[in-house]
């Protein structure tokens, strides 16, 4: 039998509100609906479309303005429409890491040679909120503070078209990477390599960088072969 993967409600209606930005072709600047219409539509209430918003704020793809409404704020213009009939979710996810481990790792030596002060900053703060919300028992918190390290590494390498592809692959693997197996601490075990390749970028040290790298695939790679079906 397969595992059977949970969904949150507002993780359904995100998808739901980017299907309908992808079939009513918005584009960066257009306005959504306003809250109410999208509630009616959806036959939910006011806190899951702010829980659903706030997810898509996270991935960058709308931007909530008190008082003037929401906006599509990346219309993606080099969108990858990927669909997965997903019946064997450690084969997925294996296929899914040697996908990431190539475009996160060109993204790795990009920065290495582009990252600013400000880059390095941001990515310094999300380590340190994941640490923290760790320490609070936060979880939820703390995946999002890892995600966000990586989103901001993908803006270090300063590459606009390999941020978009990445960005939709990130869209279509979210849900799996997020909680695989139902567990949400599988991927602890990498941290030590966030903070060494973090050091190694900001020496601009393309050799320790990609070693870093390496090692946190490694790392998670090693966590979703142990786990037993």
């Amino acid at each position: 039998m397969k595992t059977v993967k949970k969904k949150r409600l507002s993780e359904m209606v995100a998808d739901e509100i980017k299907q309908y930005i992808k079939n009513e072709n918005l584009t960066t600047g257009d306005r959504l609906p306003a809250a109410a219409e999208l509630m009616s539509a959806l036959g939910i209430g006011r806190s899951t479309l702010r829980e659903a918003l706030q997810l898509l704020e996270s991935q960058d793809i709308v931007e909530v303005l008190n008082g003037k409404g929401t906006f599509i704020k990346d219309a993606k213009p080099f969108y990858i429409r990927t669909a997965f009939d997903v019946e064997n979710e450690k084969k997925f996810l294996l296929d899914a890491l040697d996908v990431r481990t190539a475009l996160e790792g060109k993204a790795v030596d990009l920065a290495v040679h582009k990252a600013t002060s400000k880059d390095i900053s941001i990515m310094r703060q999300f380590l340190s909120d994941y640490v923290d919300h760790i320490k609070e028992g936060e979880r939820e918190q703390a995946n999002r503070a890892d995600a966000g390290f990586h989103r901001a590494l993908y803006e270090a390498a300063n590459n606009p078209l390999l941020t978009s592809i990445i960005d939709s692959v990130w869209d279509t693997f979210h849900q799996f990477w997020n909680e695989p197996f139902g567990q949400d601490d599988i991927f602890d075990q990498s941290y030590p390599f966030h903070e060494a390749l973090l050091e190694a970028i900001q020496k601009r040290d393309t050799v320790a960088a990609a070693d870093s790298f390496q090692k946190m695939m490694e790392s998670v790679k090693t966590s979703i072969e142990k786990y037993r079906e």
